[in-house]
């Protein structure tokens, strides 16, 4: 049965086995099960096989939550012809601003994200969501971080989008000397990194298209190696980075030269 779902500006028309378990499940994104008549975006048709769905059956968590999982791969193999990126991270809303702390599962990212809303407050931070929020490089140049039902064991996430305004590359100060720090990440640094936590599409095309918004996305928003613990000093020291660069760029300053702390 078609389910229609409202993801990072598209819709999405996805032929679910469940569909009332895919309309609960992603409430924040349903729009129905007929074709919306008067939706300008474009409409990206999804469906899955019993064999995907049993590969994404992992743990347990039943055909359902299968299905919907195993729904994010063909989309991300689209994605990037929309100028949209699936990525693997942890996607932040600080006073309207987003933010990414992205890193290998088990490294602490989504324990930061948590940290900055108990010490800056829930109030002042959202979490956009917990681990495969969309990067969307539109038209004009802005560039947005959106949320996705596809949010890790914990769920958490929003159907907005907000404008990317800083990236971390996450590592983990245990074993190293010294309090938590940041500093600028090189291109070579980042693209290494962040090809391992985005979906990189199997078609030449799909791929040749992620890596060029790699490079936007390098030249446009300030990057970070945050070698950090679970402290409060972690997140003083990321957060002043990171909230002082969007400072700057709203003052005309440079990005980012004046906030980090080089290694």
């Amino acid at each position: 049965m078609h389910t229609f779902l409202n993801i990072c500006g598209l819709v999405i028309d996805f032929d679910t086995r469940f569909p009332e378990y895919v309309g609960k499940r992603c409430e924040k994104y349903f729009l129905g099960t007929e074709k919306p008549k008067a939706m300008a975006s474009d409409i990206i048709e999804i469906g899955v096989s019993n064999e995907d769905i049993a590969k994404s059956n992992v743990g347990g968590v039943g055909e359902m939550e299968a299905e919907l999982y195993a729904m994010n791969i063909p989309l991300s193999e689209q994605l990037p012809m929309l100028r949209r990126m699936m990525t693997h991270g942890v996607a932040v809303s600080c006073d309207g601003n987003g933010f990414v702390f992205t890193a290998k599962s088990g490294v602490g990212k989504s324990t930061h994200a948590f940290l900055w809303q108990k010490y800056l407050g829930k109030e002042r931070v959202r979490i956009v969501n917990g681990d495969k929020p969309i990067v969307w490089f539109r038209e004009d140049g802005e560039i947005l971080v959106c949320g996705s039902p596809w949010s890790g064991k914990e769920r958490m996430d929003e159907n907005v989008c907000v404008p990317l305004r800083g990236i971390c590359l996450l590592r983990r100060l245990d074993g190293e000397d010294g309090a938590p720090r940041i500093f600028r990440a090189s291109r070579e640094e980042t693209l290494d990194f962040l090809m391992h936590q985005i979906y990189l599409p199997t078609r030449k095309n799909g791929r040749l298209a992620t890596f060029g918004m790699l490079e936007e996305l390098y030249r446009k928003v300030p990057i970070y190696h945050l070698i950090t613990d679970m402290s409060q000093e972690g997140v003083m020291v990321s957060s002043k980075c990171l909230l002082g660069d969007v400072s700057l760029q709203h003052s005309g300053g440079p990005s980012g030269t004046e906030s980090a702390q080089e290694d």
